[in-house]
C-alpha cells in the first residue's frame, strides 16, 4: 500500500513559524501586563481602601459595603489602568527578550519590527474591545451605582454600627455607648447622651436594643431597667426618671435621590449632545481604546535595547511617555470643555501626535516606517 505524504511549501512553513512567534510574543507580553496590572491596582487602590476602611471604622459605612464599593471603583477605573498596564507590560517583555538576545536572533532570522507589531496587535485587539466596553458602558454604570450604593450604605450605617466599647454617633439623637454586645444584638450597660437645644438628656440602662417601626421606618432605641436625666447644664433642676422600659427616637439620614452626574451618564445619552462638557466626556471615553492601539505600536521602538542595557532600562522612559500621553488627553479634555479649540477636533489631535511619535520613533530605531515594516511582515 502506498502512503501519500504531503510536503509543506516554504510559505506554509513560514506561516507556521510566524504563528508560533506571534503566540510567544503575546504570551510574554500578556503575563508581564497582568503582573503590572496587579501592581498598579495594589498601589492605586490603597488610598481608596484606606478611606473606605476609615469610614467603616467611624460608623459612616457598614463593613460589608467596603468590598462592594471597592469592586465598583475597580470597574470604574479599569478602562484607564489597563492601557497603562499593557504598555508597560509590553515594554518589559520586549526588554527581557532583548536582554536575553532573543529578539536580535529573531531579527537575524527575518523577524523585524513589523512582525513584532503584528504579533502584539493580536493581543491589543481583544484588549481594545475590552477597554472600549469598560470605558463606554461599564464605567458609567459603575460610577452611578457606586454613588447610589454609597448613599444607601451611609443612610443605614448607624443601624449596625454599634459595637461594644465604642462611642457611636446617633445623628441628632446624640451619642450611644455600650459596654457589651450580645449575640442577639442586645446592648448591655448602655449610656446615651442626647441634646435638644439647651436641654440635654442622659440615659443609663442595663440593656437596650434597636427597634425599627415597620410602618414609618423610624428607628428607636428601647432601653430596659435604667434612669433618664433631663436638664440644662449648669442648673440644678434636673429631672430624674426611673424606668423599666423606655424608647428613644433616633433620627437617621433621610432617603435622597442620587442625581446622575456626567461621569455616570450612559454614553448613548451623551452621544450627539451639543454641550461642550458632554462632548468632552464622550471623547474621553473613546480615547481609552484608541490609546491601547497606539501605545502597543509605540512600545516596539521604545523597548528596543542594546545588549548591555538593563532589564528595566526602558521602564522609566515608558512611564514618562504614558504620563505625557495621558496628560495631553486630560488637558485636551479640559480645553474641549472650555471650547478653546474647535469641537470637531475632539481628542483626535492627541492621538495624531501619538501616531506621529510612532512613525518617527520607528524610523529612528529601525530605519523603517511602521507601514513599511508591517508590509514586509518580517520577511528577510
Amino acid at each position: 500500500m502506498a502512503f501519500l505524504q504531503r510536503t509543506r511549501s516554504p510559505d506554509e512553513s513560514a506561516a507556521v513559524a510566524l504563528t508560533l512567534i506571534d503566540r510567544y510574543l503575546v504570551r510574554e507580553a500578556a503575563w508581564a501586563a497582568l503582573a503590572v496590572l496587579a501592581v498598579l491596582f495594589a498601589v492605586l487602590s490603597a488610598n481608596q481602601l484606606i478611606d473606605y476602611l476609615a469610614d467603616a471604622a467611624g460608623g459612616d459605612l457598614p463593613g460589608e459595603a467596603v468590598a462592594v464599593l471597592m469592586g465598583l471603583q475597580i470597574l470604574r477605573y479599569l478602562g484607564v489602568v489597563i492601557p497603562a498596564a499593557l504598555f508597560l507590560g509590553i515594554v518589559l517583555a520586549l526588554g527581557r527578550l532583548y536582554r536575553d538576545s532573543e529578539l536580535p536572533v529573531m531579527a537575524a532570522c527575518g523577524v523585524g519590527p513589523g512582525r513584532q507589531m503584528r504579533g502584539l496587535l493580536f493581543l491589543a485587539g481583544p484588549v481594545m474591545l475590552l477597554v472600549g466596553a469598560l470605558s463606554l458602558v461599564v464605567a458609567p454604570w459603575a460610577s452611578h451605582t457606586a454613588d447610589v450604593y454609597a448613599e444607601q450604605a451611609a443612610r443605614t450605617a448607624d443601624l449596625g454600627a454599634l459595637q461594644a466599647g465604642r462611642f457611636i454617633g446617633g445623628g441628632d439623637a446624640g451619642t450611644v455607648y455600650a459596654s457589651e454586645t450580645g449575640d442577639d444584638g442586645e446592648l448591655r450597660q448602655v449610656f446615651v447622651h442626647a441634646r435638644d437645644g439647651d436641654q440635654e438628656t442622659i440615659i443609663r440602662a442595663a440593656s437596650g436594643q434597636q427597634v425599627i417601626d415597620g410602618d414609618t421606618g423610624e428607628r428607636f432605641f428601647v432601653f430596659s431597667d435604667g434612669y433618664r436625666y433631663d436638664g440644662v447644664p449648669g442648673q440644678l433642676d434636673w429631672r430624674v426618671t426611673q424606668f423599666d422600659r423606655h424608647g428613644l427616637l433616633v433620627e437617621t439620614r433621610r432617603s435622597a435621590d442620587v442625581q446622575r452626574d456626567r461621569e455616570g451618564t450612559p454614553t448613548a445619552h451623551l452621544w450627539g449632545q451639543t454641550d461642550p462638557q458632554d462632548r468632552a466626556e464622550v471623547q474621553w471615553r473613546l480615547a481609552m481604546p484608541v490609546m491601547v492601539l497606539l501605545l502597543t505600536l509605540l512600545a516596539v521602538p521604545l523597548a528596543k535595547a542594546e545588549p548591555r542595557d538593563g532589564r528595566y532600562g526602558k521602564l522609566l522612559s515608558a512611564v514618562l511617555v504614558f504620563v505625557a500621553y495621558f496628560q495631553l488627553l486630560t488637558s485636551g479634555r479640559e480645553w474641549l470643555e472650555a471650547e478653546l479649540y474647535p469641537a470637531v477636533l475632539g481628542l483626535w489631535w492627541v492621538h495624531g501626535l501619538a501616531l506621529g511619535a510612532v512613525v518617527l520613533w520607528t524610523r529612528r530605531r529601525f530605519g523603517v516606517t511602521p507601514r513599511a515594516a508591517l508590509r514586509r511582515k518580517g520577511s528577510s
